[in-house]
């Protein structure tokens, strides 16, 4: 009686081969995780300040239009300027009374900027007086962790995120580039959604801003201003949680997703290609030793079973290789670009293993192709001596 076909028969003795088919496995595995954590850490890194600041606090900048103010109907800009101001004084008081609100004030502002894998991300960094800052950083839930607090004309606080980030110490300039020597770095806060807070100096600015105090109940300032009787038109801007989020999907979701979709289709048709080609040899080399099977008794059914397990075989040791070191080249991505960096990011990421598995199952389905295609050439001990 025949014994059954080993798939490790082939394995154990051909262990150079196995090792080139298996260490391709693994490297593509771990090409496409890779790639997978490094981009993935801009889109969860902008979403912290993304969704979380505007829990706590939303911007609008309001032109005379908004409050349905026009020019002809003042003979002079001073009166013009002056009825602008009394109907921005008037909103800012209705704010301050709306429920889920706890302050309302209009200052300026500068832009506090987050830099990820891909690209970087501009927020909103509001200026007030001194005697202000403590306020902002009780509404937000942050604390002074290094430093000192603001005092003086352009002294900032900056997240301890945002400080690694940027590279900055205490004391040097923040945003140098941009402002120059304006705003310098006086104390490091801690805070959830990365905040930073400073003193106006002169006015060296990105604008001015109505900054709203609000919690989780009072988060679409668009719709509350329209409830105040403002029409937002195109040169008005509201950044509450609703416009951030649309950005958030708009410009790094959705981009994150495409390029994530674009590499991961890319890799696995390259893969597949290459895998596709590899194994096609790999049986060619071996129709011999199938036709040697035949000839002995055994069944294509019996070939092919045998065929299938060694597939199994290569491709269950190509995955649990390629984990493992995929496993290991995020946490030492994590270790020395992302955390360094103050980004965001994760070692372990289910889904996209789950994907590059399923990657796995759908490339041993395309190599029953030419499996089955090689199983009609096997014939008895005739075909050795062709």
């Amino acid at each position: 009686m025949k014994s059954k076909l080993s798939a490790w028969t082939y394995v154990k003795n051909n262990k150079r081969t196995v090792a080139v088919l298996v260490t391709a496995l693994a490297l593509s595995f771990m090409a496409m995780y890779a790639a997978y954590v490094l981009l993935i850490t801009t889109s969860e890194s902008f979403e912290t300040v993304m969704t979380e600041m505007p829990k706590k606090v939303s911007y609008a900048s309001l032109g005379g239009k908004a409050y349905g103010l026009k020019g002809n109907d003042y003979e002079t800009n001073e009166e013009l300027l002056a009825a602008y101001d009394k109907k921005q004084t008037d909103l800012v008081e209705s704010l301050k009374k709306h429920p889920g609100i706890e302050d309302a004030f209009y200052t300026q502002i500068i832009s506090s900027t987050y830099q990820a894998v891909m690209g970087g991300y501009s927020f909103e960094m509001p200026l007030m007086e001194p005697g202000q800052v403590q306020g902002f950083l009780d509404h937000v839930e942050a604390k002074l962790v290094r430093g000192s607090m603001p005092k003086d004309a352009g002294d900032v606080l900056v997240d301890e995120t945002i400080m690694k980030n940027g590279g900055y110490e205490l004391g040097d300039w923040y945003q140098k580039n941009i402002y120059g020597e304006t705003f310098r770095i006086v104390g490091t806060i801690q805070s959830k959604s990365l905040v930073s807070v400073g003193v106006p100096n002169g006015y060296t600015n990105n604008g001015w801003y109505i900054v709203v105090y609000n919690d989780e109940t009072a988060t679409d300032l668009a719709a509350i201003l329209k409830e105040n009787g403002i029409t937002l038109g195109d040169g008005d801007q509201v950044w509450d949680a609703k416009a951030y989020y649309e950005a958030y999907r708009k410009d790094v979701g959705d981009t994150i997703d495409m390029v994530v979709t674009t590499l991961f289709v890319i890799v696995m048709t390259f893969l597949a290609i290459l895998v596709l080609v590899a194994y096609v040899s790999f049986m060619r080399n071996r129709i011999k030793e199938y036709c040697l099977y035949a000839s002995i008794g055994y069944g294509r059914g019996e070939i092919y079973g045998m065929m299938l397990r060694e597939m199994m075989i290569l491709f269950g040791l190509g995955a649990v290789m390629g984990l493992l070191v995929s496993l290991g080249t995020a946490y030492l991505l994590n270790v020395t670009v992302i955390e360094p960096k103050g980004l965001i990011g994760h070692v372990v990421y289910g889904g996209h293993i789950q994907r590059i598995l399923g990657t796995y199952v759908f490339l041993m389905g395309v190599l029953q192709i030419p499996v089955l295609f090689g199983l009609h050439r096997i014939k008895t001990i005739d075909a050795i001596e062709d």
